[in-house]
């Protein structure tokens, strides 16, 4: 498994993964049903961070982790 050194940018899109994420846990959790929106909003999320994950370049990991 790979280790994933975080600098400000990346926190900061993993907060947002985190606050789209809460609605729907919350719902889950309750045993209420999920809304699609509360779906696109982490669908959205995720898909930044992923693009967040896969535009650092290895230099970029090496110097955060520095």
């Amino acid at each position: 498994m790979n280790n994933l050194h975080l600098d400000a940018g990346l926190a900061g899109v993993i907060d947002v993964v985190r606050e789209a994420h809460a609605p729907i846990a919350k719902a889950l959790a309750e045993q209420e049903p999920v809304s699609a929106v509360d779906f696109a909003a982490l669908h959205g999320a995720v898909t930044g961070l992923l693009g967040a994950i896969d535009a650092r370049t290895p230099a970029q990991a090496k110097a955060v982790a520095a």
